[in-house]
């Protein structure tokens, strides 16, 4: 009694091969969304930090990429990485500063000792 028919063998032959053509094509599918995240990722890390020129900002030799290196540890590491607190602290306008960290605008003499005076006034190392 516990017998299968010919048709109904044939039946749960044709279902298993489905079921393991749908896993294959499952992860096949998977497989290639990790490669192509991988692949975004890696392109992601090779785009470079947007290219400051070359101009001194003051009397100790400041370029623009140490004094953008600088307004970004003072914001991170005392301000709570918020631009919105910095600028208050630097009586600048958001945009400024932002500008500033993309690299947009240049950051002068002014803003350079500001930000020295404020994380030495705080006891932030940012040099």
């Amino acid at each position: 009694m516990g017998y299968q028919t010919n048709g109904q063998n044939e039946e749960a032959i044709t279902k298993g091969r489905s079921l393991r053509r749908l896993g294959i094509i499952a992860a096949g599918i998977g497989l290639g969304s990790v490669v192509a995240y991988l692949i975004s990722k890696a392109f992601r890390s090779q785009t470079r930090a947007p290219e400051r020129p070359e101009h001194i900002v003051d009397d100790r030799g400041t370029g623009q990429e140490k004094a953008a290196r600088m307004l970004l540890k003072l914001r991170d590491r005392a301000f709570d990485a918020s631009d919105e607190k910095l600028a208050v602290a630097l009586g600048r306008p958001v945009e400024e500063i932002v500008g500033w960290s993309a690299g947009h605008e240049l950051i002068d003499d002014d803003v350079v000792m500001k930000v020295r005076g404020i994380a030495l006034h705080r006891g932030v190392h940012i040099e």
